[in-house]
């Protein structure tokens, strides 16, 4: 994996970790909770603290989400540096893979617009970079020389 890649692939391991403390540890936090529910498209009339308490099991449970995914990419680093490649690429191309699919979803259905983009595009360039090497490296070795 490129150095590119590494990169995308440690901000999206970010992202999500962020996102896991966010929406776990400071969800009741009307500056958080305000923001999310207004992009977000909550019902309206009703007060933003009162349906971010309805809601907090829900964000607690999409933060452990967020957690499980970054998980995955750290793991993904760490089976490649051992050396089993193949693990290590899958874990990180499920991360990346999972990012992208809960991107398009929150773009097509929130105002979520900027959370959306920052949570999809980084993933989809790094599995474009991360496919391109993958088929780079199985090139025959007359092609490559060539």
């Amino acid at each position: 994996m490129n150095s590119a890649a590494k990169m995308l692939v440690l901000f999206v391991i970010l992202f999500h970790a962020a996102i896991f403390v966010v929406e776990v540890f400071f969800w009741m936090n009307p500056g958080v909770h305000g923001i999310a529910l207004r992009r977000l498209g909550g019902p309206v009339g009703l007060d933003l603290q009162v349906q971010a308490a309805v809601l907090r099991a829900t964000f607690v449970n999409l933060g452990f989400y967020n957690l499980f995914l970054a998980v995955a990419g750290i793991v993904g680093f760490g089976f490649l540096r051992r050396g089993q490649v193949s693990i290590g690429r899958t874990l990180i191309l499920y991360m990346c893979l999972s990012a992208v699919g809960a991107g398009v979803v929150l773009l097509v259905s929130t105002q979520a617009y900027l959370g959306a983009l920052l949570q999809a595009t980084p993933a989809a360039i790094a599995i474009a970079l991360v496919v391109r090497a993958v088929r780079g490296d199985k090139r025959p070795a007359a092609a490559v020389a060539g």
